[in-house]
């Protein structure tokens, strides 16, 4: 796609308007955790995602478009929905239960998409942005280690390291998407897919159905969720099309602070010393990133 500056501060938007959806859905999983197993979870409120799409995009989609796309862009779909929701969100979502919010944030804000950037999309490297993923990952290092020992390194943050890296994979990839398909159009069938994957990894795991365990709350919390990651689903599809991947990843960062608030609000979480040490080296190589971007 040949983009244009209005273009590109559309996807600046979604871009930001991602960060907000991610600080929205980053209290869910727990709250979830209590009713569901992990991927029944998930499956819910993507499916709900993929009805509210169908409804709320349905003026703006064309059903020949979906004749006219190619399999290869079917199959960049099912390869994005494979990285992003089945394996990306799910980690995410697992880690999100057993570690604290607030590291959960911290990790998943280093520039992964920036690295990916630098070798999948072949955008500019340089000594100065190598630096600043190193020190990224240091930051990451002292969120992680409980006592600076490489055996201390949490379970979650293994998790959220991984997720982190499968979401960046999920979100750059759009980057290859051909045009047969308006932002819309791909967004419902990657949640299509999204969910037949979700469904039948519960299904193969043995979680079966998800019938009891439904109250209001729950039942709110499933539209809410659903409605939040029809956001995602298009903020994502629609921003990375139209902004470097080094500049997203640094807009990104703007979820950080919202999560802590939400993490405080719901279940009394702050990070720590060590832990909002480590947070602000990761968000302030982040930021330095995006000047370095900026100035070129």
């Amino acid at each position: 796609m040949k983009l244009n500056p209005k273009e590109t501060n559309k996807g600046i938007l979604a871009i930001v308007l991602l960060a907000l959806s991610f600080s929205f859905i980053a209290i869910l999983p727990r709250y979830f955790s209590y009713s569901f197993k992990l991927f029944q979870q998930v499956y819910l409120r993507t499916i709900t995602a993929l009805i509210f799409s169908i409804f709320i995009f349905r003026k703006r989609i064309k059903f020949q478009h979906f004749f006219k796309a190619t399999k290869k862009d079917y199959l960049l779909l099912l390869f994005r929905a494979t990285s992003y929701y089945l394996l990306g969100v799910s980690l995410w979502a697992q880690a999100s239960i057993i570690t604290k919010i607030s590291n959960v944030s911290f990790i998943s804000s280093i520039p992964i998409s920036a690295i990916l950037g630098f070798i999948l999309l072949k955008e500019k490297i340089t000594k100065k942005r190598v630096l600043l993923v190193l020190i990224s990952f240091i930051g990451v290092l002292i969120v992680s280690l409980n006592n600076f020992s490489i055996t201390s390194f949490g379970r979650g943050e293994v998790l959220i390291l991984l997720s982190t890296i499968f979401l960046g994979i999920g979100k750059i990839s759009r980057r290859w998407e051909s045009t047969n398909l308006n932002d819309r159009e791909s967004s419902i069938i990657l949640l299509f897919f999204a969910s037949l994957l979700l469904f039948a990894t519960s299904q193969i795991v043995g979680e079966g159905i998800p019938l009891s365990n439904w109250n209001s709350g729950i039942i709110l919390a499933v539209i809410f969720g659903g409605l939040v990651n029809v956001g995602i689903a298009f903020f994502t599809t629609y921003g990375y099309s139209r902004v470097k991947a080094v500049v997203a990843s640094n807009l990104i960062q703007l979820e950080i602070p919202l999560i802590i608030i939400f993490g405080l609000i719901f279940y009394q979480e702050l990070p720590g010393f060590r832990e909002l040490t480590g947070g602000l080296i990761i968000v302030a190589s982040a930021i330095w990133m995006n000047k370095l971007d900026q100035k070129n």
